[in-house]
C-alpha cells in the first residue's frame, strides 16, 4: 500500500436526511464527502433502512452502523436539533451543519443558508454544504448504482409471482409525506389498465398502509400484476425497481431512485413543484399541471376535487409511459 492510499485513521460520519427521495437527491452532495474522505474510515448512520439503500448510493468506502460513533468529524443533512445533539452526545469531535433550530451551540461550525428549501432545488441545498467548505464537487447529478445480483434478484422476485421482468412496469401509488401527493388511484387504475391491454404487466411498490391504494389501482387489470405493498422490505422493492421496465409514480422516494439508476420515470406533480424536487436522471417524464392553490406544500388537499391532479389527463399519462417503453 503507497503513501497515497494508506487510510489515515480519521474517522468520517455522515447524518443523512430522513427521506427516502431527499436522501437520493443528497447523493451528489454525500458522494463529494464520501470522495474527500476516501482514505478514511466513513460512516452513514440514521434511519434503520439506511442499511439497505446504502449500497445503490456510491458512497464507497462508507459503511452503515446502526449506532451513533463517536466520529472525528461529523456531516449533518438533517437540520434538526435533534442530529446535532445526537452527534454531539455521541462524541463527534467537529460538527457540521446549517444553522438553525437552536442548534448553534452544538455545532462546530455552523453554515448558512444560502439557497432555500422552499424556492430553490433539494438537490443544490445539500450540495451547498461540501460547497460551504470548500470540498470539491466532481458531479452535481444524482448518479446511483446497482449492486451486483440485485437486478437477478429483482427478476428472480418478479418471477416466483408469474410476472416477466422484460414486461414489468413499477408503480408507486402511494406517498409518505401524505394524500396532497397522490395521483388519484382511481386515475391510476385507468392508466394501469390500458398499459395492461398492451402486454405490460404491473407491481404496486409501497408500504403496509398503501395496500388498500395498490387493490385499487389495480382493479381494472386483467393479466399478470402484484400488489407488492406492504409484501417486500426496502432492499427488495430497490431490487424490484432496478429490473423493471419503468417507473410510474408520484413525487416519492421511488420516483428519486428509479431516476437515478437510469429506470424510465414517469410522475405526477401536485402539491409540490418540480422546480424544487424533480428527480435527476436521463429519462425523466413529469407532469405538473398547477392549479391556483399549487404548489401549496400541504399533507392533504383542502380543495374540492384536487385541482392539480385533476388537470393532469390519464390519458397523457398513458401516452407518455408508452412512448417510453417503446424507446
Amino acid at each position: 500500500m503507497n503513501a497515497a492510499s494508506a487510510p489515515t485513521g480519521r474517522h468520517a460520519l455522515i447524518l443523512p436526511p430522513n427521506w427516502l427521495g431527499d436522501v437520493v437527491m443528497a447523493q451528489p452532495a454525500m458522494r463529494a464527502i464520501a470522495l474527500h474522505h476516501q482514505h478514511d474510515r466513513l460512516s452513514i448512520h440514521g434511519r434503520p433502512w439506511l442499511g439497505d439503500v446504502l449500497p445503490y448510493l456510491n458512497l464507497e468506502p462508507a459503511c452503515f452502523e446502526a449506532m451513533m460513533p463517536a466520529a472525528d468529524r461529523a456531516y449533518l443533512f438533517p437540520n434538526s436539533f435533534g442530529s446535532a445533539w445526537r452527534a454531539w452526545k455521541g462524541g463527534c469531535r467537529q460538527r457540521i451543519g446549517y444553522r438553525g433550530q437552536w442548534r448553534l451551540p452544538l455545532l462546530s461550525r455552523a453554515l448558512r443558508r444560502r439557497l432555500s428549501l422552499r424556492h430553490q432545488h433539494h438537490r443544490l441545498y445539500y450540495l451547498d454544504i461540501p460547497a460551504q467548505l470548500g470540498i470539491p464537487i466532481a458531479e452535481q447529478e444524482v448518479k446511483l448504482s446497482c449492486p451486483s445480483g440485485d437486478r437477478e434478484a429483482g427478476i428472480a422476485l418478479m418471477a416466483s409471482h408469474g410476472l416477466n421482468a422484460e414486461k414489468a412496469v413499477c408503480v408507486a401509488p402511494g406517498a409518505q409525506f401524505g394524500g396532497a401527493k397522490r395521483y388519484p388511484p382511481e386515475s391510476y387504475a385507468r392508466i394501469l389498465s390500458w398499459l395492461a391491454e398492451a402486454g405490460w404487466q404491473p407491481i404496486v411498490l409501497g408500504v403496509e398502509s398503501e395496500r388498500d391504494i395498490g387493490d385499487q389501482v389495480l382493479a381494472g387489470v386483467n393479466g399478470p400484476s402484484w400488489n407488492a405493498a406492504g409484501q417486500t422490505r426496502l432492499r427488495q422493492a430497490l431490487q424490484l425497481t432496478a429490473a423493471c421496465r419503468l417507473m410510474l409514480c408520484n413525487d416519492s422516494g421511488f420516483m428519486h431512485v428509479a431516476a437515478g439508476l437510469g429506470i424510465p420515470t414517469v410522475a405526477m406533480f401536485g402539491a409540490t413543484d418540480p422546480a424544487r424536487t424533480s428527480p435527476s436522471g436521463p429519462r425523466v417524464r413529469l407532469f405538473y399541471e398547477p392549479a391556483a392553490c399549487s404548489p401549496c406544500l400541504q399533507r392533504e388537499c383542502s380543495v374540492t376535487g384536487q385541482p392539480c391532479m385533476a388537470n393532469i389527463l390519464p390519458e397523457a399519462v398513458r401516452d407518455a409511459c408508452l412512448e417510453m417503453l417503446a424507446a
